[in-house]
């Protein structure tokens, strides 16, 4: 509803909202440039995930708490003072840095930016909505969501550019830029800004009562449970279905957002003259069967598909879903901050919930079809309100009805995927990939402590052997190279002590102290003359140890661990031990596509095929361990014709550069710590030196080359490959 006394409002919609929409899209790329950067941060800095995740967590805490105390403060003293105290103080906020120069004083940063986000999106959103009204609105209101979402493909790549030379104080200064900038063009129209949000139809009267809010209010939460799902799991459902380079994975994921922020003009000028709680939840509905179809994705063209589905919907449920909150009453600041608080709710809710499912339904594919069908049941009564709101409840209620019992129909009908009884099957998320314990007994009390356990020490050991954790053993003996020795646990000491004993049978083929070049992000991609220096940095041979008191010793400043090639064996190891010592005495444990199985029981195995889907033959195990490794996992796609294999992550210590003698290699060893390590090392060494090197150091394992006419080799003790058909 457009307040009464319309004169600031037409000098707004006349002069200004140009510079209105050029101040929040300032805001919002200063936000989005330092926030989508601070993982890179992260990295290098080694921080641990623990950082990461609860910085981000912070981040959205602080949007959803400011939301409401922004907007009522808009419909109460005007607009002006938040937006401008908001910019002025995030312009400010790289002083912080310099007094303290500590990723510790960038997490504060952040969360104070959280503050000023989430009051620009709430107050701007309040301003449109007191200053116009009409078809004018959702036209508005969808530049301004254009402005807002721009951010999401822009932020990242100048935050990427900015930090080439990883130095954050670039990036501090164009988020200060941006910020200040967005401050001088709020100040150029601060004057002509609505006095108060909250439209002059009299005080009494200033918000309807709950029920008017109630259907705009869990549609948003529902939209919210789908983006915060996106974006906390699509990455890990695009890993786990198609083998992609980084950058490909990157233009995959970006998809949604571009769509939405295309879109979102034309959207906002075609639908302005609908009915739109009609519009909204049309849009929703759409989105809701992109993330469905999404669950059930495993090719490029299906995930382009859905994307742009994604996009459309949003492009079109946004600018509406902001004009119904901005008529609901009187006091626009108020409305807008409660839905944003409420997409707030749901956009954390979302990753929790798909989380949780996850652990139930064992496939990444399943939570996001619930999180569809939640998002979609949600938009059913603003569907029905925007029905029986015409005089036509029965009709409202029919179609709402018929659309609900549809939904519910369409949720799958396993949602734990222990079909067999006989069977108890638990998955969750580690090391970036679902993890499944597999174990052939009854669900019990029993067995599903002793799965808990084991995924909890999946992810303990995870933080204490990964490179980037700070606060781990490896984290710290990097940090301390060349400085100091360092105590580390007790698994890590061991981890390394195998890893060092492998990187001396291999010559050097397998190296543990490659992190000097392989903890770089996307090391992989960048020219081989980059790391000319580093080779005097990887010689295992350097690497000091001391059993009396578990202390480990990097002699050369830049000298770094990755214990990537083997690791990951080291935690599944872990994980079916702990299931031998609580009883169990048949199960698999697989992560990624890495297996370890024992008991009585023969498994079958499928082989990934590294050049396309699905698989290239199975193989049958027991009591055994089965890993591989391969240039499809991480890579970037040739670009130049003097160039004709892959850089992948896959790096010959020697060469020092990505190993060309295979695409793809299967290993099978009696512990996945020995398989996985042994994996990466014959990958490096290629078939013929791979089998001298097998049969003199490892009579008892068996392994398989993938070259990369895509022949195969193998030792003579690989077990027959049955048809993949």
């Amino acid at each position: 509803m457009p307040i009464r006394n319309s004169k600031f409002s037409q000098n707004l919609t006349r002069f200004n909202i140009p510079l209105l929409m050029g101040a929040v899209f300032a805001a919002s790329m200063g936000t989005g440039v330092f926030s989508f950067t601070l993982p890179l941060m992260n990295l290098d800095e080694k921080a641990g995930g623990m950082w990461l995740g609860s910085g981000f967590a912070g981040y959205f805490l602080a949007k959803l708490l400011i939301a409401p105390l922004s907007g009522n403060y808009a419909d109460k003293y005007g607009s002006s003072r938040p937006l401008l105290f908001s910019c002025g103080l995030a312009a400010l906020l790289p002083l912080l840095y310099l007094l303290h120069p500590a990723i510790e004083t960038l997490y504060v940063i952040q969360f104070i930016l959280g503050l000023c986000a989430g009051t620009v999106r709430t107050v701007s959103m309040a301003t449109i909505g007191a200053s116009m009204g009409g078809h004018k609105l959702s036209s508005r209101f969808a530049i301004l969501s254009a402005a807002m979402n721009s951010s999401f493909l822009l932020g990242p790549l100048l935050g990427g550019l900015l930090y080439i030379d990883k130095d954050y104080l670039p990036v501090l200064g164009t988020m200060s830029a941006f910020m200040g900038l967005a401050f001088i063009l709020f100040s150029y129209c601060a004057k002509l800004l609505p006095t108060r949000t909250a439209t002059q139809d009299g005080d009494n009267e200033l918000s309807p009562g709950p029920r008017h809010y109630l259907g705009i209010l869990i549609a948003l939460f529902g939209r919210g449970m789908g983006i915060g799902s996106l974006i906390a799991f699509y990455p890990v459902l695009l890993k786990s279905s198609l083998h992609l380079s980084p950058g490909s994975t990157a233009l995959l994921f970006s998809i949604p957002s571009l769509a939405t922020v295309l879109l979102l003009p034309v959207s906002g000028r075609l639908l302005a003259a609908f009915d739109r709680r009609l519009v909204t939840s049309t849009g929703m509905l759409l989105s809701a069967l992109a993330l469905y179809i999404l669950g059930g994705c495993s090719t490029i063209p299906g995930f382009m598909f859905t994307g742009i589905l994604s996009g459309i919907g949003a492009a079109i449920s946004m600018p509406a879903s902001m004009a119904v909150c901005s008529e609901l009453g009187c006091a626009k600041g108020r409305a807008l901050g409660f839905a944003n608080m409420a997409a707030n709710i749901g956009f954390m809710a979302g990753p929790l919930f798909c989380g949780i499912m996850v652990s139930a339904s064992g496939h990444i594919g399943t939570p996001f079809k619930l999180t569809a069908l939640a998002g979609a049941l949600s938009a059913v009564f603003l569907l029905y309100e925007s029905i029986s709101g015409k005089g036509k409840r029965k009709t409202g209620i029919a179609i709402a009805g018929c659309c609900a019992l549809f939904l519910l129909l369409m949720i799958p009908r396993h949602l734990n995927r222990n079909t067999d009884k006989a069977v108890f099957r638990y998955s969750d998320i580690a090391m970036g990939t679902v993890v499944n314990l597999t174990i052939p007994v009854q669900e019990n009390t029993g067995t599903q402590k002793a799965v808990k356990e084991a995924i909890a020490i999946m992810h303990q050991l995870q933080k204490d052997l990964d490179h980037r954790n700070k606060l781990g053993s490896i984290g710290r003996v990097n940090h301390e190279a060349g400085k100091n020795s360092v105590r580390v646990s007790d698994k890590a000491f061991q981890t390394i002590k195998s890893g060092l004993e492998i990187s001396k049978k291999s010559g050097g083929s397998f190296d543990i102290t490659i992190g000097a070049i392989t903890t770089t992000p996307f090391y992989y991609a960048l020219d081989k003359e980059r790391f000319a220096g580093h080779k005097a940095l990887i010689n295992f041979r350097l690497l000091e140890m001391n059993s009396e008191d578990n202390k480990v010793f990097l002699p050369k400043k830049g000298m770094a661990l990755d214990l990537g090639g083997l690791a990951k064996g080291t935690i599944i190891d872990a994980a079916a031990n702990h299931l031998k010592e609580s009883g169990i005495t048949t199960a698999m444990v697989e992560a990624g596509g890495d297996f370890m199985v024992f008991g009585d029981r023969e498994w079958t195995i499928g082989i990934r095929n590294p050049r396309g889907n699905g698989i290239i033959g199975r193989i049958k195990v027991k009591n055994n361990a089965v890993c591989g490794s391969g240039d499809y996992y991480q890579f970037i796609i040739p670009v130049s014709k003097d160039e004709e294999t892959r850089k992948h992550h896959i790096f010959d210590p020697a060469l020092l550069q990505s190993s060309t003698e295979s695409i793809a290699t299967t290993t099978i060893a009696p512990n996945a710590e020995t398989a996985d390590a042994l994996a990466t090392t014959v990958f490096i060494m290629g078939p013929k030196k791979g089998n001298e090197f097998m049969q003199k150091h490892f009579p008892d394992c068996a392994a398989m080359w993938v070259l990369p006419d895509m022949s195969i080799v193998k030792t003579k003790n690989f077990p027959p490959i049955q048809n993949s058909n």
